[in-house]
């Protein structure tokens, strides 16, 4: 997985760069994917394309069945997509495409204040190292939105806004240090990942809401 990962951000970085030697139009934005940077291409008056890589980082935290992880959420992304302008004197777009990340939540267990975590239905004494999960979510994602800008009308500075919704069903790697299976059963713990699963399925629908600044050439 990481190997197509790797390739897959090398194909956009190659294909971003080969974009912005030829581009209409560069530019950059920020919101919910993270900070990043894009290039567009129009291909004739009612339809473009454009590419773009973002990122984001920051602390998360979160219970789940009475049990607090504190972990560190990483965005990094990129995405390709189709802009269709339905209207000849208007920059509104109807815009599909892929998003391409490597998005993941890396967390932690906290023991509560007796010094124990839960693990499914089972209280156990924090002697070791603490349970941790990882979410991540698919490597590429369907996006479908609505947005302004990116059409060729005057040179010069414009701005841009993209407000949609990407679809990916989040996947969970639980990991329980071996001392714990003296106080544990393993029905407990696929319990446990069950409970993180169920935390985060709602993070499938994925909102997307940029703001960026674009220079037409």
């Amino acid at each position: 997985m990481k190997t197509v990962l790797s390739a897959a951000a090398a194909a956009m970085i190659i294909m971003l760069a080969t974009q912005t030697t030829h581009a209409q139009e560069v530019y950059i934005q920020g919101g919910t994917l993270g900070a990043g940077l894009g290039a567009a291409y129009s291909l004739n008056s009612w339809a473009g394309v454009h590419a773009e890589v973002e990122g984001l980082g920051f602390s998360h935290s979160f219970n789940v069945s009475g049990n607090k992880y504190d972990g560190h959420l990483s965005l990094k992304q990129g995405g390709l997509y189709l802009d269709l302008f339905p209207f000849a004197n208007s920059g509104f777009r109807l815009t599909g495409g892929a998003l391409i990340n490597d998005d993941k939540l890396n967390a932690h267990a906290v023991p509560d204040a007796q010094g124990n975590f839960k693990i499914g239905d089972d209280v156990v004494p924090a002697i070791g190292g603490a349970p941790s999960a990882t979410v991540r979510l698919p490597s590429v994602m369907p996006y479908l939105g609505v947005g302004y800008g990116h059409k060729p009308v005057s040179k010069g500075f414009g701005f841009m806004f993209d407000l949609g919704v990407a679809y990916g069903r989040p996947r969970v790697s639980y990991f329980v240090p071996e001392v714990y299976s003296l106080f544990t059963t393993q029905a407990n713990i696929d319990q446990e990942k069950q409970n993180i699963t169920d935390r985060v399925e709602k993070y499938r629908w994925y909102p997307v809401v940029q703001l960026g600044v674009t220079y037409r050439f």
